[in-house]
């Protein structure tokens, strides 16, 4: 395993977050469009066998379940790599990779969030990533 290897699934976590706040968003949509207002009309209507609202009720549940679980997978994805950075000894690294990956800030708000220069994030980071290389348990992520 590689240090550009652990950097790439670190950064890709940030576009775990991005695709759980669409998944929200779809979901939010998907609700607001379950019942539908019954509009009365007077033209006449043939009557038919298939109950085409039922129908419509049950798919646009099952899109919905599918979010969920989506949803949840990505999670449990994020929450690996929060427990694996939690893994590592220095404080210091774990904030830095918890502050720049997990809630995406760029490096002069992690540095001015933990008071230090943004070359000392960087040297943090890439230090950090090194001892996760280390880890054992990192290889279960790829």
């Amino acid at each position: 395993m590689t240090p550009e290897q652990v950097k790439e699934k670190l950064e890709g976590v940030k576009w775990i977050n991005k695709e759980i706040e669409g998944l929200y968003l779809e979901l939010a949509a998907l609700e607001s469009g379950i019942i539908k207002k019954q509009e009365l009309s007077t033209t006449r209507v043939q009557t038919s066998r298939v109950n085409t609202a039922e129908n419509n009720l049950i798919s646009v549940l099952k899109l919905k379940e599918d979010t969920l679980q989506r949803i949840e997978r990505l999670t449990e994805e994020r929450m690996e790599i929060s427990r694996l950075i939690d893994k590592l000894a220095n404080p210091l690294e774990r904030s830095v990779l918890r502050l720049f990956y997990l809630n995406v800030l760029d490096a002069w708000q992690v540095a001015e969030e933990i008071g230090v220069s943004t070359a000392s994030v960087y040297r943090v980071r890439q230090k950090a990533i090194e001892h996760l290389v280390d880890k054992t348990e990192i290889k279960g992520l790829f």
